[in-house]
């Protein structure tokens, strides 16, 4: 596997398998079908091709966010807890944006925090398990400063 397929698989981030991050891609359904996702949280622009469509199949979350700055944070926080809920239910959950380095890393790293890891914890997984995630330096600061849970 080249360095390129490598940057373009999914990455596991918890020890379960029910966290995922990942860059986008143009089609979704065999992903989604081969890492049983339950699960989508799409965070850049553009409603993704091939999330499946069957009733009480798939959830798919769309939340657009841009890359420089930090979205309303009451916003960011609901879809980190919507992300930890449905994982405790036992959902696989995939977060997304186009690199998947710094949108979904932010947002998948709040999930972990609100699944109660501190910040600067949830900070090292990710960057451990996703070279070169987060390199924004305000979503990098800001998820590293949260406290275990959420606050």
């Amino acid at each position: 596997m080249t360095a390129v397929t490598r940057f373009l698989e999914p990455v596991q981030l918890d020890d379960d398998g029910r966290l995922w991050l990942a860059p986008e891609r143009d089609h979704w359904k065999q992903l989604v079908r081969e890492r049983r996702l339950t699960v989508v949280i799409d965070l850049e622009k553009g409603l993704d091709r091939g999330i499946p469509t069957a009733a009480n199949d798939v959830i798919y979350v769309y939340f657009p966010m841009a890359d420089r700055e930090l979205p309303p944070r009451h916003k960011l926080h609901a879809v980190a807890r919507l992300g930890v809920d449905l994982m405790r239910a036992g959902e696989r959950v995939l977060v997304h944006c186009e690199l998947g380095l710094n949108r979904s890393a932010l947002v998948a790293g709040l999930i972990l925090v609100h699944g109660g890891m501190s910040g600067a914890a949830a900070l090292v997984r990710l960057q451990e398990r996703r070279p070169g995630a987060l390199f924004n330096g305000s979503f990098r600061e800001y998820l590293a400063a949260q406290p275990r849970g959420g606050g």
